[in-house]
């Protein structure tokens, strides 16, 4: 998200049936994500959604009266119902291909059984590991009779998918809740004294996460490897933009990443936003700019910024509510699952010159956060579908700064969760997807170091 060096206070920014009855039954409509027609998000929908999407788009047409049969599920943490997991994950994947789907689980044999009179298998293989929902489908032709059986006992599948998200609000509800209690911290040396902004996400689509960490010079996309941000590309900002020619003594700084297309940059130091690849490789410059993570830009007046959103970029998405009716110096933006798997998109900013954080949904729900610093940043640390709302603290003395963490509940009041001392001060704050059953992490970036708290 963005950031501010601290002079005011310090950071922003960004990281139904269950098995057992062997009738055939009819998925429910695509959730969002998975509308005919439409090119599949990342990010932006359910996980199942869009995962029956892209997997849909992959298979091609498929006969009509085929019967989609799920495998056991497999999985590295133990869900609380496994088996009705599985069987949400079959019917929404067959409802997606307009499909009727099985309510027994089954091994690849006892299937092909199952299958005999539809004519077509789709044998669908779920696991969950490491955070990550993976699916695999195969679809193969069904032998009728006999004489098929003898001369091709065993076909080949006629088509073969597979894709994987991260779980989200609505797969974490099948899994034990997480206590929203920070219990590691872990710190890495970084080499840049004057952070303004970072990010946390999966740019180059490998299905592992990135930072992205900006500083007045130069912008840098890396790992923490055994106490050190280890930079994979950096990018001068002379090579990517001139200065501005007003540039501030506290600059304003935000990133948002597209996850394995793109990164947006934009710092109030330099005349445009930048747009850079998977390959951290200059894409575009995008004006005087700030991107919201969650998506859209504001426009930078002055020592401000503008609460109008905008596209980033030529053929971007039109920008969606919720809007803030006022200038702010800090920016914070999510789009968070629920538990049904819809989106809410969550927006935040700082109002300039004071220290009261705004904060609006796309249902229209508001809240005030009074006392805050100028670092923000938005997510869902415990996967419950809330979003918490990091700020640091509204000090002048950095060595009083904290990361204080509120949830947004459902009923728009805002509670304190956790906070952390950081004596050193926050200079940029980012939450990251989740990587598993537990606490998603946060990226705290201070002077000279990149916190992660997990």
């Amino acid at each position: 998200m963005p950031t501010r060096t601290p002079a005011k206070s310090a950071t922003l920014a960004l990281l139904v049936s269950t098995f057992g009855l062997a009738h055939a039954q009819p998925g429910p409509p695509p959730p969002s994500g998975s509308e005919p027609g439409k090119a599949c998000t990342k990010g932006r929908a359910s996980a199942l959604g869009e995962l029956s999407c892209e997997l849909g788009q992959a298979l091609g047409k498929i006969p009509t009266g085929a019967l989609v049969v799920a495998a056991p599920l497999t999985v590295d943490a133990r869900p609380t119902d496994a088996a009705l997991l599985a069987a949400r994950i079959v019917s929404v994947t067959a409802g997606a291909l307009g499909l009727q789907s099985s309510s027994e689980a089954a091994t690849l044999a006892r299937a092909r059984t199952l299958a005999a009179r539809a004519g077509t298998l789709v044998h669908v293989l779920p696991e969950i590991q490491r955070g990550e929902l993976r699916i695999t489908v195969d679809v193969y032709p069904v032998p009728k009779s006999f004489w098929d059986r003898v001369r091709d006992p065993l076909p080949n599948p006629r088509a073969h998918a597979f894709a994987s998200r991260r779980i989200d609000a609505e797969l974490r509800t099948f899994f034990p809740p997480v206590p929203l209690v920070a219990k590691h911290t872990d710190k890495a040396t970084t080499g840049e004294p004057s952070p303004v902004a970072v990010a946390c996400g999966d740019l180059d689509g490998d299905g592992a996460l990135e930072a992205v960490l900006v500083g007045r010079s130069r912008a840098q996309v890396g790992r923490v490897r055994s106490g050190r941000f280890i930079a994979s590309a950096t990018a001068a900002w002379t090579q990517l933009s001139p200065l501005s020619r007003a540039p501030l003594r506290e600059p304003i700084a935000s990133v948002s990443i597209e996850p394995g297309r793109f990164v947006d940059i934009g710092l109030s130091d330099r005349l445009d936003a930048v747009r850079l690849d998977a390959t951290f490789t200059h894409k575009a410059k995008l004006g005087r700019k700030l991107p919201w993570p969650g998506g859209g830009c504001s426009k930078i007046v002055g020592t401000s910024f503008r609460p109008e959103i905008e596209v980033c970029g030529p053929g971007d998405e039109a920008s969606k509510p919720p809007e803030l009716e006022k200038p702010g110096d800090a920016l914070a933006g999510a789009v968070i699952l629920a538990k049904d798997g819809r989106p809410r998109r969550v927006r935040a900013l700082r109002v300039f010159n004071e220290s009261t954080i705004l904060i609006r949904d796309d249902a229209g729900k508001s809240a005030k956060l009074e006392g805050a610093g100028a670092q923000l940043a938005i997510g869902d640390l415990d996967g419950d579908g809330q979003p918490e709302i990091l700020s640091s603290s509204d000090t002048l003395d950095e060595t009083g700064d904290a990361l204080v963490v509120h949830t947004f509940q459902d009923d728009a009041k805002l509670v304190e969760r956790f906070r952390i001392a950081v004596p050193t001060g926050v200079r940029a704050l980012a939450t990251c997807p989740t990587e598993g059953p537990g606490l998603a992490s946060v990226l705290l970036a201070t002077p000279g170091e990149l916190w992660v708290i997990r």
